[in-house]
């Protein structure tokens, strides 16, 4: 089986930020509709199984695919139906009027919350409504409040007021409701209900307190069905605020385990309740939703089906889907169980029976996340016509957790065609068909792996990288287990240690420390088969995309250069912007416009190589050296024809070949002569491949263009003065505006 050289969509639009999206996968914009415009016809019918991120069925329904969705957790439901309608902020905050006015005794449920809330301001005196109150975990008090006052300005931390206090105090018997919370979920199972209670653990009692109110209103309103369901999705908000995992000072986190921080903030639920209408009018395309076994128009749209193996069957053997497209979530026990504590309040107990099963877990392995998939995707591939695309997005993905999927696709049905990753992007992305071929359990060599794997980079890669290609490899030549009932889980540990062994080989494998991170990066002592570096390809696409097009857009920019380098060569964003920076200008219009910068075609570069050549040679003949020269190169010889200096011209950064070629003796100083436009992409380059920074510790001197003019211009040097004068002007790792005006 040979890979499928997959192209890596980039996410060049970012990613898209839904309510509760710090436990939901990371996902793209425009990676989906992307695929489905270069890949599938118009109206075509695409499967998602696993539902992980609304925005995912909706964005390709917003392309004219008809998209059946799997409706597993009901919170998950109800947010893809709420932004397919496409609220406004308009129409949410309407419906939320009607429940703010409700009236609870004298005063409306929005004054209710207000005064609960209220706190003095510390400069005026003014009632204010604060952005929350810190807490320090396993106190009984909050000890800070945070505020912004309207009135006078004064704001950040201020000490907790006995007004606070005496406020927290009146609201009574908060364990009251506590005990209405778990009432509300109700698990029959004993398990489950340690579970409850420890996604209840995660609350503070007034904010219970808040959210067993607004339920108690929210029953006894009378909405019709979408006006319900958009009300539900803003107290879902609510929900999500009013845990305590909000880290505090505040920071951006995703959240997979029920972990309440050393110190948190009890966060303001009137303002959560306020903002709500905002987070929810994203979307500018109302996307129709059906259930099964009413199907989309031909014009595109979302029908949910539940994922019971009969209903399953029954669609699959009705509809031949074209393609799978899905992201899959990262195990998470918090939003599983937070989940089903949701569900609970909203529904009833009723609604927590789909969430049971992951109340019942408390480790989720790599094999776990394998069986789960295996439990989702069973069934698929025997139904499916082997010519059927499933495309997957992994995001934000550890090594075991890739283990889990490629394992749970495989014994699934599916073969691994194609697998491209980026981890600026922290995305891998996958293409698998429905296996039709006998699986030949296949033994492949890791060592052979690791090797061809690093010489199709040519470069030094971490740990992580070589691990995780060793992983697709095994999917890929169908060497994983097709069999995970009798699987140890230590199984992924074992091809962990063969691949670290595989390292450590001295005679195989050598480790250098980058000065840009902590971790190390590995090579081979035998690189004689290794081709250009992957930084210096990338480079020369970088370059001929600029001179090929005037005027080009950063996704157009990303997307030409993962088509020129697919899979194994998926190359980093970062570097990539690094290096457009040393090469072009950006348009002030939004969004920016590249353009090849002035002073780096190929002609007036050319004029630069032959001012420099002919500058190196009067130091030569000033400092009474001999000279040769060849092409790009100057070389310097004593009286008694010694080689002492290499000078190496370039109008990129493309010196591998060259600098790996040169010896280390002692005597002969190497100078390399470049752009200072340059400088940020060389020091990269450095920073990035400790082989390279190795290399060009030992007697290397870095002369940018600019500064050697400058030296030309300098009467009378003596060579001593040359010298000490040669690395006054180091290149410096400056920001992208400045580099701009070297």
């Amino acid at each position: 089986m040979q890979e499928d050289s997959l192209t890596y969509i980039p996410a060049s639009q970012g990613y898209y930020e839904p309510p509760l999206g710090r436990y939901l996968p990371w996902l793209p914009r425009g990676v989906a509709s992307s695929w489905i415009k270069n890949n599938m016809p118009p109206g075509c019918l695409i499967l998602d199984p696993l539902g992980a991120n609304p925005f995912l069925p909706i964005e390709a329904a917003q392309v004219g695919a008809r998209v059946l969705l799997a409706r597993n957790n009901p919170i998950l439901w109800l947010m893809t139906e709420a932004l397919a309608g496409s609220p406004s902020a308009e129409q949410l905050n309407k419906i939320l009027a009607k429940l703010l006015i409700m009236r609870r005794g004298r005063e409306s449920i929005e004054d209710h919350l207000r005064s609960i809330y209220a706190t003095p301001c510390s400069g005026c005196g003014q009632m204010i409504q604060p952005l929350g109150f810190i807490w320090e975990k396993g106190h009984n008090l909050p000890t800070q409040r945070v505020y912004s006052c309207p009135q006078c300005g004064d704001e950040g931390e201020r000490p907790i007021s006995e007004y606070d206090l005496q406020n927290l105090m009146a609201l009574g018997d908060l364990g009251l409701h506590r005990a209405r919370a778990l009432q509300r979920v109700l698990p029959e199972n004993e398990y489950e209900q340690e579970s409850i209670s420890a996604a209840l653990d995660c609350y503070q009692p007034r904010a219970l307190y808040v959210c067993m109110t607004l339920i108690n209103y929210l029953d006894r309103l009378e909405l019709d069905h979408s006006d319900r369901l958009l009300l539900q999705a803003m107290l879902l908000t609510v929900f999500d605020e009013a845990n305590s995992m909000w880290h505090w000072p505040a920071r951006d986190q995703n959240i997979f385990q029920l972990n309440v921080p050393a110190r948190f903030i009890e966060k303001n639920l009137w303002l959560a309740l306020e903002s709500s209408p905002r987070r929810w009018a994203q979307s500018s395309l109302t996307i129709p939703i059906s259930s099964w076994p009413k199907l989309p128009a031909s014009q595109g749209g979302i029908c949910l089906y539940q994922r019971r193996l009969s209903e399953k069957e029954n669609l699959l053997k009705s509809l031949q889907p074209q393609a799978i497209l899905t992201i899959f979530p990262r195990p998470n026990q918090a939003f599983w169980t937070l989940s089903a504590l949701w569900s609970g309040w909203l529904w009833g107990s009723q609604a927590v029976a789909p969430m049971r099963s992951a109340l019942a877990r408390r480790r989720y392995d790599w094999r776990w996340f394998a069986l789960a998939l295996e439990a989702a995707l069973r069934g698929l591939s025997d139904t499916l016509t082997p010519d059927t695309i499933m495309f997957g997005l992994l995001s934000q993905a550890a090594p075991n957790h890739l283990m889990g999927l490629l394992t749970g696709a495989y014994v699934s049905g599916f073969q691994l065609k194609g697998y491209a990753a980026s981890r600026s992007d922290e995305m891998i992305q996958c293409l698998w068909h429905p296996s039709v071929e006998t699986k030949n359990l296949q033994n492949i060599s890791i060592q052979q792996t690791i090797q061809t794997y690093l010489e199709t980079r040519a470069e030094p890669c971490t740990f992580q990288s070589i691990l995780n290609d060793c992983l697709a490899q095994l999917a890929l030549h169908y060497s994983l287990p097709d069999d995970l009932k009798g699987l140890d889980e230590s199984y992924f540990s074992q091809i962990q240690q063969q691949v670290s062994d595989a390292l450590h080989d001295a005679h195989f494998a050598q480790s250098f420390q980058t000065s840009s991170t902590s971790s190390s990066q590995w090579w081979l002592v035998d690189e004689r088969q290794a081709g250009a570096p992957l930084s210096e390809r990338m480079e020369i696409a970088l370059y001929d995309q600029l001179l090929q097009r005037p005027r080009l857009t950063l996704p157009e920019i990303e997307s030409s250069l993962c088509q020129a380098l697919p899979g194994r060569l998926t190359p980093e964003k970062e570097a990539m912007l690094v290096c457009l920076q040393s090469y072009a200008d950006e348009g002030e219009r939004q969004p920016p416009i590249y353009s090849l910068r002035k002073g780096e075609g190929p002609s007036a570069r050319q004029d630069d190589m032959q001012e420099l050549q002919y500058a190196i040679h009067q130091w030569a003949e000033l400092f009474g050296y001999e000279t040769q020269h060849q092409e790009s190169l100057v070389h310097w010889f004593n009286n008694q024809h010694q080689l002492k200096w290499i000078f190496k011209i370039t109008v990129n950064c493309q010196i591998a070949e060259f600098v790996f070629g040169q010896t280390s003796e002692d005597g002969i100083e190497k100078v390399l002569v470049f752009p200072g436009s340059h400088s940020r992409w060389l020091l990269y380059r450095l920073r990035q491949d400790a082989r390279l920074q190795v290399l060009m510790s030992k007697n290397w001197h870095l002369l940018k263009f600019r500064y050697a003019r400058w030296l030309a211009t300098r009467q009378a040097l003596t060579l001593e003065q040359w010298q000490k004068l040669l690395d006054g002007d180091p290149p410096v790792w400056e920001s992208s505006t400045q580099i701009q005006m070297l």
